[in-house]
């Protein structure tokens, strides 16, 4: 998904049937279990379920289009000393639009093996990037 594509809540905008969108979803949130480089925008789009707009179902689309597109890459776990274990963890300051909440995110690695990630909004509004780390 391109970093420049801001979802928001689009309350003016013509509604639409939802059911295609809430189907994709589960689907997409489904296949995370295999593709964990899509959980975040596939929790992104999640929280748009109650009154989802054109945009949201183009977005959903797109996460479909790019995983056809690495359709045939898979995960490869190599052998590495069981001691090798690294953890990123990141946050993007005010992120969401509608609220300026922002979004924590991690990824524990043990070996060459994803073992643990999340990508949660946080529940209080920080004022200033150091908070919201």
């Amino acid at each position: 998904m391109e970093k420049v594509l801001k979802l928001i809540k689009e309350p003016k905008r013509r509604k639409m049937d939802n059911t295609l969108y809430k189907q994709i979803v589960g689907n997409l949130m489904y296949l995370t279990v295999t593709r964990p480089g899509v959980m975040h925008v596939v929790s992104l789009i999640s929280s748009f379920m109650k009154l989802p707009r054109e945009m949201h179902l183009q977005a959903s689309k797109r996460i479909l289009w790019y995983l056809n597109g690495i359709s045939n890459f898979g995960i490869v776990y190599q052998m590495k000393a069981v001691g090798d274990s690294v953890g990123y963890t990141n946050s993007d300051y005010a992120g969401n639009l509608e609220d300026r909440k922002s979004t924590s995110r991690y990824v524990l690695i043990l070996g060459s093996r994803v073992v643990s990630w999340s990508s949660k909004k946080q529940p209080i509004v920080t004022l200033s990037t150091t908070e919201a780390e």
